[in-house]
């Protein structure tokens, strides 16, 4: 699948949160179900609408499918959703979601979380123990609805391995009992300083370092060609805010905001260069950080925030969904890479 270029206007309606609606009925079928296969047959077609060619599983067939699960409003097929025994190519336990699908008529009505909520417990109910699923980068809505939902970023699997639009997830069915926070809380500080501030710099240093550790396909060749000092150069430019954070008076953190570049959104800004020292993590730096940012780009004009973070960074992803950020497709030079998310907010 190769991606299009689109860019939208970020706005409350488009990152607003599914409702629901009464009048649904969610009924196991069989795979051959005329309505499930007509409902498959127009996900396929809206999938070459939005990428421009066929998905890489397009042709699959009933052959290891456990579920097949149609939802009807008011008596109308408008959803679907299936299992897929993988435990040959994944290991014992292992499902994967499939054929996920609402008509676009009947969106925002929380059906797909009905779908997925049905098939997760008809996953445990089969003894499966993790699912994994695919979705695409120009469909920031499927990934809000995995990411709510508990599921995290995996490396791409099996024919979705090198394609670049290709986002995969996985969620496990046993989830493992939290342990309580220890963490003692401190007195967090922010400070607005210059791009070029040395305890600034020093921390994006340090949070190179991290990014080298998580994605050494992509950080290593940069790394021989100037490393942190050609990142710095290059990012620093069109700079609204740099803003370090403190806690008890020690800098742990960092945030930048950026003016939008070439094919952003309107009136958007970008989010960049949020580092919090590992051991302070926990403790609200991250959070006092794009509070500020937030603040600063309201002061600024802007009507909306985006960023871009790793699929290898699951705690980033959790803070940006947890304060309101929301999957959107991505922009200006992003969507190269199999690594990479992309999130905003209205502001």
């Amino acid at each position: 699948m190769a991606t299009d270029g689109r860019t939208a206007h970020l706005s409350a309606a488009t990152l607003a949160e599914p409702g629901s609606t009464p009048g649904h009925t969610v009924e196991l079928v069989s795979w051959d179900d005329p309505a499930a296969a007509a409902l498959r047959t127009a996900q396929q077609a809206e999938l070459r609408d939005r990428y421009g060619d066929d998905d890489a599983g397009h042709d699959m067939t009933g052959d290891d499918i456990t579920a097949m699960v149609l939802l009807r409003a008011d008596g109308q097929p408008v959803a679907c959703g299936a299992i897929r025994d993988v435990a040959a190519a994944h290991g014992r336990g292992v499902g994967e979601v499939k054929r996920m699908f609402v008509l676009p008529e009947h969106r925002g009505r929380g059906y797909s979380t009905l779908v997925l909520e049905e098939l997760e417990r008809l996953a445990r109910e089969q003894g499966w123990r993790r699912l994994i699923l695919e979705t695409g980068v120009l469909q920031p809505e499927a990934i809000g609805l995995y990411l709510r939902a508990g599921y995290v970023s995996m490396e791409n699997f099996g024919e979705y391995a090198d394609v670049l639009d290709s986002r995969c997830f996985m969620k496990s069915l046993r989830a493992p009992a939290r342990e309580p926070s220890t963490r003692t809380p401190g007195a967090v500080s922010v400070e607005r300083v210059a791009w070029d501030d040395a305890v600034a710099r020093d921390l994006r240093k340090h949070m190179w370092a991290d990014s080298l550790r998580r994605y050494p396909e992509i950080f290593d060749a940069i790394e021989l060609e100037g490393g942190v000092d050609l990142d710095d150069q290059r990012q620093g430019v069109g700079i609204l805010a740099t803003i370090i954070a403190r806690l008890d008076g020690r800098p742990v953190g960092c945030a930048t905001l950026r003016a939008a570049r070439e094919g952003y959104p309107a009136g958007s800004g970008e989010v960049k260069k949020v580092f919090v020292d590992e051991a302070t993590r926990g403790a609200g730096v991250a959070r006092a950080l794009l509070a500020a940012l937030e603040d600063d780009a309201r002061r600024h004009g802007l009507t909306s925030l985006v960023l871009q973070t790793g699929t290898r960074q699951p705690e980033a992803v959790g803070l940006y969904t947890s304060l309101g950020y929301r999957p959107i497709p991505p922009f200006g030079a992003y969507g190269d890479d199999l690594y990479s998310l992309y999130f905003g907010k209205p502001v």
